[in-house]
């Protein structure tokens, strides 16, 4: 049984955070795998990690795939700053122009993220993020890092969010209370290409104890830039460059 500490919003507005105790002992990735290749084009923007800082990450999915076969693992790893959804092709532009003035606006040279833990992605029900499922994971794996660690990239996020939402137009598209999903960085590095639930082995607890505190790995990460891309497939399999942005 896999026992974590959460950070998530408080509310369904604004900007509170809390944590909550979570225990993971089952893993049901059944809505995860539809989600993944939905085939519904959407944007989102991302920071990609570069080869060499892909390496420690592609190494613990070659363990997980070891352990088991039906793990998928993610291609393009990134830290997410924003999902968009699927809008239409006005609207890209409208908020790739707005991200281009942020950026030459605020400048930030380098931003360096943290990680924290590597473990199972956290299930929510009835997809409210404020109402997790104890006991179940949605399948995929991810690596977090907490909002502590991670100030200068949430007030990049944050000040980028509410510059967007300065403009009229991207308000009435995003809506008044858009907000980055969670309040942590996160980056998916795959996930189980099952059916069927399943329960955690010991074998599988065993990984992902060894990875549950990253900071004698000195996980540290700088991003220099962000990417808007537009993609069919939610962990960005085959991305489309809209636009890449200098911190």
């Amino acid at each position: 049984m896999l026992k974590y500490k959460e950070t998530n919003w408080k509310y369904q507005r604004g900007f509170k955070t809390h944590k909550y105790d979570l225990v993971i002992d089952t893993i049901l990735a059944s809505k995860t795998m539809k989600e993944q290749q939905t085939k519904i084009e959407k944007i989102s923007l991302v920071a990609f990690l570069n080869k060499e800082q892909r390496k420690f990450f592609v190494n613990i999915c070659r363990r997980l795939k070891r352990n088991d076969k039906h793990f998928y693992q993610n291609k393009n790893l990134h830290a997410t700053l924003f999902g968009f959804g699927p809008l239409k092709k006005n609207d890209y532009e409208r908020i790739r122009k707005k991200t281009q003035q942020f950026s030459r606006k605020k400048r930030y040279g380098k931003i360096t993220i943290s990680f924290d833990e590597v473990r199972p992605g956290t299930m929510y029900l009835e997809n409210n993020t404020l109402r997790p499922s104890h006991g179940m994971s949605n399948g995929t794996v991810i690596v977090v890092g907490d909002i502590v660690k991670n100030e200068d990239f949430f007030n990049y996020s944050n000040q980028l969010s509410s510059f967007l939402l300065k403009d009229k137009n991207i308000k009435s598209i995003l809506g008044t209370n858009f907000r980055r999903k969670f309040p942590t960085v996160w980056c998916t590095l795959g996930y189980y290409n099952k059916q069927k639930e399943f329960k955690i082995d010991n074998d599988l607890e065993y990984i992902f104890k060894q990875y549950d505190n990253l900071n004698g790995n000195n996980l540290r990460i700088p991003i220099s830039e962000i990417s808007l891309v537009k993609s069919k497939y939610k962990n960005l399999r085959y991305p489309k460059l809209i636009q890449k942005f200098q911190l």
